[in-house]
Protein backbone atom coordinates (compact mmCIF):
# COMPACT_ATOMS: atom_id res chain seq x y z
CA UNK A 1 0.00 0.00 0.00
CA UNK A 2 1.24 3.79 -0.65
CA UNK A 3 0.83 7.16 0.16
CA UNK A 4 0.69 9.84 -2.54
CA UNK A 5 2.35 13.19 -2.05
CA UNK A 6 0.49 14.78 -4.08
CA UNK A 7 -2.57 16.63 -2.46
CA UNK A 8 -5.75 14.78 -2.58
CA UNK A 9 -9.03 16.33 -3.33
CA UNK A 10 -12.27 15.08 -1.54
CA UNK A 11 -15.93 16.03 -3.01
CA UNK A 12 -18.76 16.07 -0.67
CA UNK A 13 -22.09 14.68 -2.28
CA UNK A 14 -24.10 15.77 0.82
CA UNK A 15 -22.28 13.94 3.09
CA UNK A 16 -20.49 11.28 1.38
CA UNK A 17 -17.01 11.39 0.65
CA UNK A 18 -15.02 10.82 -2.37
CA UNK A 19 -11.46 10.88 -2.73
CA UNK A 20 -8.49 11.13 -0.37
CA UNK A 21 -5.45 8.99 0.78
CA UNK A 22 -6.46 5.50 0.18
CA UNK A 23 -7.69 4.32 3.71
CA UNK A 24 -9.34 7.97 4.55
CA UNK A 25 -12.77 7.34 3.48
CA UNK A 26 -14.40 4.08 1.95
CA UNK A 27 -14.63 3.24 -1.48
CA UNK A 28 -18.17 5.06 -3.12
CA UNK A 29 -19.73 2.28 -5.40
CA UNK A 30 -22.08 2.56 -7.83
CA UNK A 31 -25.09 0.63 -8.87
CA UNK A 32 -26.15 0.71 -12.73
CA UNK A 33 -29.82 0.75 -12.93
CA UNK A 34 -32.31 0.87 -15.75
CA UNK A 35 -29.68 -0.36 -18.20
CA UNK A 36 -30.10 -2.09 -21.68
CA UNK A 37 -32.72 -5.17 -21.10
CA UNK A 38 -33.19 -4.50 -17.28
CA UNK A 39 -36.33 -6.35 -16.71
CA UNK A 40 -37.88 -3.94 -14.12
CA UNK A 41 -37.95 -1.63 -17.38
CA UNK A 42 -41.19 -1.94 -19.19
CA UNK A 43 -40.49 0.63 -21.75
CA UNK A 44 -37.35 2.33 -22.25
CA UNK A 45 -38.70 4.67 -24.40
CA UNK A 46 -41.11 6.44 -21.77
CA UNK A 47 -39.39 5.22 -18.96
CA UNK A 48 -42.13 2.98 -17.79
CA UNK A 49 -41.02 0.87 -14.86
CA UNK A 50 -42.19 -1.89 -12.25
CA UNK A 51 -41.89 0.57 -9.34
CA UNK A 52 -41.96 -2.15 -6.33
CA UNK A 53 -39.07 -3.96 -7.82
CA UNK A 54 -37.10 -1.15 -8.27
CA UNK A 55 -37.59 0.28 -5.15
CA UNK A 56 -36.36 -2.95 -3.63
CA UNK A 57 -33.07 -3.20 -5.50
CA UNK A 58 -32.53 0.34 -4.24
CA UNK A 59 -33.62 -0.52 -0.46
CA UNK A 60 -31.20 -3.65 -1.08
CA UNK A 61 -28.25 -1.46 -1.81
CA UNK A 62 -29.32 1.42 1.15
CA UNK A 63 -29.50 -1.52 3.61
CA UNK A 64 -26.01 -3.52 2.61
CA UNK A 65 -24.24 0.35 2.82
CA UNK A 66 -25.54 0.81 6.13
CA UNK A 67 -24.90 -2.69 7.52
CA UNK A 68 -21.22 -2.77 6.12
CA UNK A 69 -20.30 1.21 5.85
CA UNK A 70 -19.97 1.06 2.28
CA UNK A 71 -21.38 4.14 0.62
CA UNK A 72 -23.57 3.99 -2.77
CA UNK A 73 -24.43 6.23 -5.38
CA UNK A 74 -26.48 4.88 -8.29
CA UNK A 75 -25.77 4.74 -12.08
CA UNK A 76 -29.57 5.98 -13.48
CA UNK A 77 -29.28 4.89 -17.55
CA UNK A 78 -31.44 5.73 -20.03
CA UNK A 79 -31.37 6.64 -23.89
CA UNK A 80 -34.15 9.21 -24.07
CA UNK A 81 -34.86 12.48 -22.55
CA UNK A 82 -38.72 11.43 -21.16
CA UNK A 83 -36.94 8.33 -20.01
CA UNK A 84 -34.43 10.33 -18.04
CA UNK A 85 -37.21 12.15 -16.49
CA UNK A 86 -39.32 9.54 -15.11
CA UNK A 87 -36.00 7.58 -14.02
CA UNK A 88 -35.32 10.72 -12.06
CA UNK A 89 -38.36 11.82 -10.50
CA UNK A 90 -38.64 8.22 -9.87
CA UNK A 91 -35.22 8.38 -7.71
CA UNK A 92 -36.29 11.53 -6.35
CA UNK A 93 -39.37 10.22 -5.03
CA UNK A 94 -37.34 7.23 -2.66
CA UNK A 95 -34.35 9.27 -2.05
CA UNK A 96 -33.56 12.92 -1.36
CA UNK A 97 -29.96 12.65 -0.72
CA UNK A 98 -28.00 10.54 -2.78
CA UNK A 99 -25.86 11.53 -5.48
CA UNK A 100 -26.68 9.94 -9.03
CA UNK A 101 -24.83 9.50 -12.04
CA UNK A 102 -26.21 10.28 -15.29
CA UNK A 103 -25.18 8.36 -18.29
CA UNK A 104 -26.40 7.79 -21.66
CA UNK A 105 -24.75 6.61 -25.05
CA UNK A 106 -27.15 9.43 -26.70
CA UNK A 107 -25.65 13.21 -26.59
CA UNK A 108 -29.13 14.37 -27.11
CA UNK A 109 -30.15 12.68 -23.96
CA UNK A 110 -27.57 13.83 -21.92
CA UNK A 111 -28.34 16.99 -22.61
CA UNK A 112 -31.52 16.71 -22.16
CA UNK A 113 -31.20 15.54 -18.75
CA UNK A 114 -28.67 18.25 -18.32
CA UNK A 115 -31.34 20.90 -18.39
CA UNK A 116 -33.62 18.99 -16.68
CA UNK A 117 -32.02 18.69 -13.29
CA UNK A 118 -31.30 22.11 -13.45
CA UNK A 119 -35.06 23.19 -14.13
CA UNK A 120 -36.03 20.61 -10.97
CA UNK A 121 -33.02 21.97 -8.79
CA UNK A 122 -31.13 18.16 -8.31
CA UNK A 123 -28.11 19.47 -10.06
CA UNK A 124 -26.39 19.75 -7.33
CA UNK A 125 -26.90 15.48 -6.55
CA UNK A 126 -25.96 15.02 -10.40
CA UNK A 127 -22.83 13.80 -12.28
CA UNK A 128 -22.55 14.06 -15.64
CA UNK A 129 -21.42 10.92 -17.73
CA UNK A 130 -19.55 11.82 -19.03
CA UNK A 131 -16.98 14.32 -20.76
CA UNK A 132 -14.89 12.49 -23.38
CA UNK A 133 -13.54 13.34 -26.77
CA UNK A 134 -16.02 12.93 -28.62
CA UNK A 135 -17.96 15.79 -27.13
CA UNK A 136 -19.41 18.72 -29.41
CA UNK A 137 -19.58 22.31 -28.72
CA UNK A 138 -23.31 22.09 -28.23
CA UNK A 139 -23.06 19.73 -25.06
CA UNK A 140 -20.27 22.11 -24.09
CA UNK A 141 -22.20 25.13 -24.08
CA UNK A 142 -25.53 22.40 -22.43
CA UNK A 143 -23.18 21.89 -19.77
CA UNK A 144 -21.96 25.27 -19.19
CA UNK A 145 -25.74 26.76 -18.65
CA UNK A 146 -26.82 24.21 -16.45
CA UNK A 147 -26.11 23.77 -12.60
CA UNK A 148 -23.97 20.39 -12.50
CA UNK A 149 -20.56 21.00 -11.59
CA UNK A 150 -19.56 17.25 -11.42
CA UNK A 151 -18.77 15.17 -13.72
CA UNK A 152 -16.69 11.93 -15.18
CA UNK A 153 -13.56 12.82 -17.34
CA UNK A 154 -12.72 9.70 -19.32
CA UNK A 155 -9.04 9.46 -20.19
CA UNK A 156 -10.09 7.18 -22.78
CA UNK A 157 -7.95 7.18 -25.97
CA UNK A 158 -8.80 4.83 -28.82
CA UNK A 159 -5.45 5.49 -30.44
CA UNK A 160 -2.74 5.36 -27.56
CA UNK A 161 -4.34 3.22 -24.75
CA UNK A 162 -0.47 3.51 -22.55
CA UNK A 163 -0.85 5.66 -19.34
CA UNK A 164 0.89 8.01 -21.50
CA UNK A 165 -1.80 8.02 -23.96
CA UNK A 166 -4.61 8.16 -21.85
CA UNK A 167 -2.77 11.11 -19.97
CA UNK A 168 -2.63 13.31 -22.80
CA UNK A 169 -6.28 12.83 -23.37
CA UNK A 170 -6.77 14.64 -19.90
CA UNK A 171 -4.23 17.17 -20.64
CA UNK A 172 -3.96 18.01 -23.57
CA UNK A 173 -6.69 16.42 -26.24
CA UNK A 174 -6.15 15.17 -29.67
CA UNK A 175 -9.16 12.73 -30.17
CA UNK A 176 -11.40 12.59 -32.29
CA UNK A 177 -10.34 16.38 -33.77
CA UNK A 178 -10.31 18.04 -29.98
CA UNK A 179 -7.81 20.59 -29.38
CA UNK A 180 -8.07 21.01 -25.72
CA UNK A 181 -8.04 18.33 -22.92
CA UNK A 182 -10.65 16.82 -20.84
CA UNK A 183 -10.00 18.73 -17.99
CA UNK A 184 -9.59 22.26 -19.76
CA UNK A 185 -13.22 21.29 -21.55
CA UNK A 186 -14.69 20.27 -18.19
CA UNK A 187 -13.81 23.88 -16.79
CA UNK A 188 -15.09 25.27 -19.45
CA UNK A 189 -18.92 23.23 -18.81
CA UNK A 190 -18.51 24.67 -15.27
CA UNK A 191 -17.26 21.32 -13.60
CA UNK A 192 -15.84 21.83 -10.21
CA UNK A 193 -16.07 18.84 -8.94
CA UNK A 194 -14.24 16.34 -11.40
CA UNK A 195 -13.80 12.38 -11.38
CA UNK A 196 -10.98 11.14 -13.42
CA UNK A 197 -12.47 7.64 -14.67
CA UNK A 198 -9.20 5.57 -16.10
CA UNK A 199 -11.22 3.95 -19.62
CA UNK A 200 -11.30 0.44 -18.88
CA UNK A 201 -10.71 -1.24 -21.95
CA UNK A 202 -10.67 -5.12 -22.99
CA UNK A 203 -7.84 -7.63 -22.27
CA UNK A 204 -5.20 -6.93 -25.42
CA UNK A 205 -6.38 -3.95 -25.75
CA UNK A 206 -4.81 -1.79 -22.42
CA UNK A 207 -6.30 -3.18 -19.38
CA UNK A 208 -3.53 -3.08 -17.71
CA UNK A 209 -3.41 0.74 -18.29
CA UNK A 210 -6.60 1.05 -17.41
CA UNK A 211 -5.42 0.20 -13.94
CA UNK A 212 -2.22 2.08 -14.10
CA UNK A 213 -3.38 5.02 -14.78
CA UNK A 214 -5.18 4.97 -11.59
CA UNK A 215 -1.71 5.94 -9.50
CA UNK A 216 -1.28 8.46 -12.41
CA UNK A 217 -4.25 10.48 -12.33
CA UNK A 218 -4.08 10.43 -8.53
CA UNK A 219 -0.13 11.42 -8.25
CA UNK A 220 -0.58 13.94 -11.09
CA UNK A 221 -4.23 15.42 -10.63
CA UNK A 222 -5.37 14.60 -7.02
CA UNK A 223 -8.43 14.05 -8.43
CA UNK A 224 -11.26 11.23 -7.11
CA UNK A 225 -10.12 8.26 -9.56
CA UNK A 226 -12.34 5.55 -10.75
CA UNK A 227 -14.09 3.76 -13.48
CA UNK A 228 -15.88 0.69 -14.72
CA UNK A 229 -13.43 -2.14 -14.57
CA UNK A 230 -16.61 -4.52 -14.61
CA UNK A 231 -16.70 -3.78 -18.87
CA UNK A 232 -13.61 -5.51 -18.88
CA UNK A 233 -14.98 -8.71 -17.95
CA UNK A 234 -18.12 -7.84 -20.25
CA UNK A 235 -15.75 -7.57 -23.76
CA UNK A 236 -13.83 -10.86 -22.71
CA UNK A 237 -14.79 -13.00 -25.73
CA UNK A 238 -13.50 -16.24 -24.16
CA UNK A 239 -15.41 -15.52 -20.65
CA UNK A 240 -18.72 -15.48 -22.39
CA UNK A 241 -18.85 -18.78 -22.44
CA UNK A 242 -18.98 -18.96 -18.42
CA UNK A 243 -21.87 -16.30 -18.32
CA UNK A 244 -25.23 -17.82 -17.55
CA UNK A 245 -26.93 -18.11 -20.83
CA UNK A 246 -29.03 -20.99 -22.52
CA UNK A 247 -25.96 -22.97 -23.77
CA UNK A 248 -26.41 -26.44 -22.46
CA UNK A 249 -23.49 -28.54 -20.88
CA UNK A 250 -22.91 -30.28 -23.68
CA UNK A 251 -22.69 -27.06 -25.31
CA UNK A 252 -20.41 -25.43 -23.05
CA UNK A 253 -17.27 -28.58 -22.76
CA UNK A 254 -17.70 -28.44 -26.36
CA UNK A 255 -16.33 -24.93 -26.66
CA UNK A 256 -14.02 -25.51 -23.67
CA UNK A 257 -10.40 -26.62 -25.06
CA UNK A 258 -9.93 -28.11 -21.81
CA UNK A 259 -10.88 -31.05 -19.77
CA UNK A 260 -14.87 -31.80 -20.48
CA UNK A 261 -14.69 -34.94 -18.61
CA UNK A 262 -13.89 -32.78 -15.11
CA UNK A 263 -16.46 -30.51 -16.04
CA UNK A 264 -18.89 -33.09 -16.51
CA UNK A 265 -17.51 -34.69 -12.94
CA UNK A 266 -18.12 -31.05 -11.62
CA UNK A 267 -21.44 -30.76 -12.62
CA UNK A 268 -23.01 -33.53 -10.50
CA UNK A 269 -21.96 -31.83 -7.41
CA UNK A 270 -20.66 -28.30 -7.75
CA UNK A 271 -22.51 -25.52 -6.80
CA UNK A 272 -25.64 -26.43 -8.30
CA UNK A 273 -24.25 -28.26 -11.42
CA UNK A 274 -22.98 -26.34 -14.43
CA UNK A 275 -25.45 -23.53 -14.15
CA UNK A 276 -23.80 -22.97 -11.14
CA UNK A 277 -20.33 -23.83 -12.36
CA UNK A 278 -21.04 -20.98 -14.94
CA UNK A 279 -22.11 -18.23 -12.69
CA UNK A 280 -18.91 -18.69 -10.31
CA UNK A 281 -16.41 -18.34 -13.25
CA UNK A 282 -18.08 -15.77 -14.43
CA UNK A 283 -18.24 -14.00 -11.42
CA UNK A 284 -15.21 -14.49 -9.97
CA UNK A 285 -13.41 -11.86 -12.11
CA UNK A 286 -16.30 -9.62 -12.43
CA UNK A 287 -16.11 -8.92 -9.02
CA UNK A 288 -12.36 -9.37 -8.65
CA UNK A 289 -11.29 -6.95 -11.26
CA UNK A 290 -13.27 -3.95 -9.04
CA UNK A 291 -10.67 -5.12 -6.09
CA UNK A 292 -7.83 -4.27 -8.38
CA UNK A 293 -8.52 -0.45 -8.60
CA UNK A 294 -9.34 -0.71 -5.32
CA UNK A 295 -6.34 -1.65 -4.14
CA UNK A 296 -4.38 1.32 -6.76
CA UNK A 297 -6.55 3.62 -5.01
CA UNK A 298 -9.74 4.23 -6.90
CA UNK A 299 -12.25 6.29 -5.03
CA UNK A 300 -15.11 5.01 -7.29
CA UNK A 301 -16.20 1.74 -8.65
CA UNK A 302 -19.53 1.80 -11.36
CA UNK A 303 -19.67 -2.26 -10.68
CA UNK A 304 -22.53 -2.68 -13.56
CA UNK A 305 -26.07 -4.54 -12.44
CA UNK A 306 -27.31 -3.44 -9.38
CA UNK A 307 -28.00 -7.33 -8.91
CA UNK A 308 -24.98 -7.89 -8.24
CA UNK A 309 -24.71 -5.46 -5.39
CA UNK A 310 -24.55 -8.61 -2.48
CA UNK A 311 -20.71 -9.87 -3.82
CA UNK A 312 -19.31 -6.53 -4.48
CA UNK A 313 -19.84 -4.67 -1.67
CA UNK A 314 -19.15 -7.41 0.51
CA UNK A 315 -15.82 -7.99 -1.17
CA UNK A 316 -15.27 -4.42 -1.16
CA UNK A 317 -15.62 -4.01 2.85
CA UNK A 318 -12.90 -6.63 2.93
CA UNK A 319 -10.05 -4.79 0.65
CA UNK A 320 -11.33 -1.73 2.34
CA UNK A 321 -10.42 -3.05 5.71
CA UNK A 322 -7.24 -4.59 4.53
CA UNK A 323 -6.43 -1.21 3.20
CA UNK A 324 -6.96 0.69 6.11
CA UNK A 325 -4.94 -1.71 7.87
CA UNK A 326 -2.30 -0.95 5.86
CA UNK A 327 -1.90 2.32 5.34
CA UNK A 328 -2.00 3.31 9.05
CA UNK A 329 1.92 2.42 9.40
CA UNK A 330 2.11 5.47 7.00
CA UNK A 331 0.27 7.47 9.12
CA UNK A 332 -2.90 7.36 7.00
CA UNK A 333 -6.32 6.85 9.40
CA UNK A 334 -9.90 6.96 8.79
CA UNK A 335 -11.04 10.85 8.85
CA UNK A 336 -12.69 11.87 11.82
CA UNK A 337 -16.73 11.43 11.78
CA UNK A 338 -16.09 8.98 8.71
CA UNK A 339 -17.84 6.06 8.57
CA UNK A 340 -16.03 3.04 7.67
CA UNK A 341 -16.46 -0.71 7.28
CA UNK A 342 -13.37 -1.50 9.76
CA UNK A 343 -15.85 -0.08 12.46
CA UNK A 344 -18.88 -2.81 12.20
CA UNK A 345 -17.18 -5.95 10.99
CA UNK A 346 -13.99 -6.33 13.15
Amino acid sequence: MFKFEKEQQVWDFNGTKLGGQPGEYPTVLAASIFYNKHEIVLDDKKGTIDKPKTEALWARCQELSDAVNIPHFIQIMAESGEAFEKYIDWFASVDDKTAFLLDSSAPAARMHVAKYVTDIGLAHRAIYNSINGSIQQAEIDVLAKSDIDSAIVLAFNPADPSVWGRQKVLAEGGVAGQTKGMLQIAEECGIKRPILDTAATPLGLGSGSAYREILACKAIFGYPTGGAYHNMTVAWTWLKRWKGTSKTPSQLEAGYKGKPLLLEQMSHHYLGGMEGIKQAAWSAPDIGCNLIASTLGANLIMYGPIENVEPMITAQAYMDIVTLEAVRSLGIDIKEGVKHPIQKLI
